[in-house]
């Protein structure tokens, strides 16, 4: 009897080693990509849709401010693109990209499915906020995923 106790406290000590270690090494690796800029006099209908929601309160996103939005001459159109790479042995759940936003910006467009990526796998990811037309286009982002439940967050900046 006291051998099985031996050997049922080793096996506890190694699952939780091994838990432990699976923890520490995950990690999701996030490089910045690409920001492309468009006016948006020239994605009107893409401005007047997006303006139509935020006006009928249909918009799904984030509003950084409540100020009503103006005509399309003023704004600009940012697409931040990041690259994710899931070097972990577990599987990178509900991935999400928040940009921080500058006096400036107006909203940044949500994403209805949720981004998921396998263990070993690459992926890319962007997000697309509104802005006024003379903001420059450095912005700092945080990328947060779960990885069996426990959330991780990276910060990087964009769009240097």
């Amino acid at each position: 009897m006291k051998a099985a106790g031996i050997i049922l406290v080793v096996l506890v000590l190694a699952a939780v080693c091994a838990v432990g270690y699976l923890y520490l090494n995950a990690n999701l690796e996030v490089r910045f990509v690409s920001c492309v800029a468009l006016d948006g006099i020239s994605q009107l209908e893409s401005f007047n849709a997006l303006k139509k929601s935020v006006e009928s309160s249909t918009f799904v996103g984030t509003r950084f401010s409540s100020d009503p939005i103006g005509t399309a001459d003023q704004y600009q159109f940012l697409e931040y693109t990041v690259a994710l790479g899931n070097h972990a042995f577990l599987n990178a759940e509900v991935i999400e990209m928040r940009i921080t936003p500058m006096q400036g910006d107006v909203l940044q467009i949500g994403e209805q499915p949720e981004h998921d990526l396998a263990s070993g796998r690459e992926t890319q990811l962007s997000a697309i906020i509104l802005t006024s037309r003379n903001n420059h286009s450095v912005r700092e982002a945080t990328v947060s995923c779960y990885f069996w439940g426990i959330p991780f967050t990276t910060k990087l900046t964009l769009g240097k």
